[in-house]
């Protein structure tokens, strides 16, 4: 049986930054590394299945989960009976990611979201809003699938005709969908108060995110003091202890409304983080922050390999200054160790297995 270290699902073929950074890292600590893409995955779903090949950790990047007939997906859980860590365990993301789910949730926790209809897929194309409704969500809104990403099926300047309700239908009739008030959001420093947040195990890292341009930048220490950043990381280390996910991005923005700030989750878990640099494309997130995360898993996978965990203690990574702040709560504890489980009949040795769903 061959055993991988590290393996990411990735589906392009061509060596973009994250892998080459990834597998640098993995280099670095003598981990091997398997890049599963669309020319090898069929055949590494085939091995993994018949006990030829396995893999201590997978980072997925790739699987849809409400798709049977995803084959990433499959490796995903492929990899989770073989009692292998995934980032994010399958089960744990198809639930966090329905926002039609999460929604109820992060009220419950007491985060701010856009006022936001759920609308069931049983309920007839004739949906029409009450009055009180239309008043709250405002016109024009934004229609959403609960299970969409990547902006795909979003109608944004929607004005609440069964003609828009219909096209949204129309790009999963399967999905729940949302009607969510569009918020306008601040000017601070001379950027929108628009940010995507991401969460790397116990670290949490902040970007400015222009929503418009699709430009993101690192937030400084300044900009965190200076505007008073802090409910940014403390919502992200929320939705942490709530959906037990070791890696995804929350999308934030901050309006004004009734003369009070307000700091309102838009977007609420997004499990397949983009990494694709600034220098592979303009809209591209800042090499720092994909260079530190391919480290960080890297590092991450090591200590799970090796039985050891993870500091509790959330710090926040900055563009110019790393801090760790009271109040966020202790981070999941999502590495764990445990005696080492046997693998199914077929596989003659055993490991550690990530046990996330505690």
């Amino acid at each position: 049986m061959k055993r991988f270290d590290f393996a990411l699902n990735w589906s392009g073929n061509i060596k973009e930054s994250f892998v080459k950074f990834l597998e640098k890292a993995c280099k670095k600590r003598k981990l091997s590394f398997l890049w599963i893409n669309d020319d090898n995955v069929r055949s590494v779903l085939r091995n993994l299945q018949t006990a030829k090949l396995t893999t201590h950790v997978l980072l997925d990047t790739e699987a849809t989960y409400n798709k049977k007939s995803d084959v990433y997906a499959k490796v995903c859980y492929a990899v989770k009976d073989c009692s292998g860590a995934v980032i994010n365990d399958p089960d744990r993301a198809k639930v966090a990611i329905d926002k039609a789910i999460t929604h109820y949730e992060l009220l419950n926790l007491g985060i701010l979201t856009p006022f936001t209809v759920v609308v069931r897929n049983w309920e007839p194309k004739t949906f029409v809003l009450s009055q009180e409704e239309r008043q709250r969500l405002g016109v024009p809104f934004i229609i959403k699938p609960a299970l969409g990403y990547g902006q795909l099926g979003v109608i944004r300047d929607a004005k609440g005709s069964v003609e828009e309700i219909a096209q949204a239908r129309s790009y999963d009739k399967g999905d729940n969908f949302l009607f969510q008030e569009k918020i306008m959001p601040l000017t601070l420093g001379g950027k929108r108060a628009w940010f995507r947040v991401f969460n790397l195990f116990n670290t949490i890292i902040p970007c400015w995110w222009d929503d418009q341009e699709n430009n993101y930048e690192h937030v400084n220490y300044e900009e965190f003091n200076t505007f008073g950043f802090f409910p940014l990381v403390k919502y992200v280390a929320k939705i942490a202890n709530l959906t037990k996910m070791a890696w995804f991005s929350t999308e934030i923005a901050i309006d004004m409304k009734n003369q009070k700030k307000r700091f309102l989750a838009i977007d609420y878990v997004n499990d397949q983080c983009s990494m694709d640099t600034k220098t592979d494309t303009p809209s591209g997130v800042p090499d720092n922050v994909v260079k530190f995360t391919a480290d960080r898993m890297a590092d991450v996978a090591f200590r799970y390999i090796h039985g050891q965990r993870l500091s509790k203690k959330y710090i926040i990574w900055l563009k110019d200054a790393t801090i760790e702040i009271r109040g966020l709560g202790p981070a999941p504890d999502l590495l764990k160790s445990s005696s080492s489980p046997k693998l199914n009949s077929k596989n003659k040795f055993s490991h550690r297995i990530l046990d996330i769903l505690r």
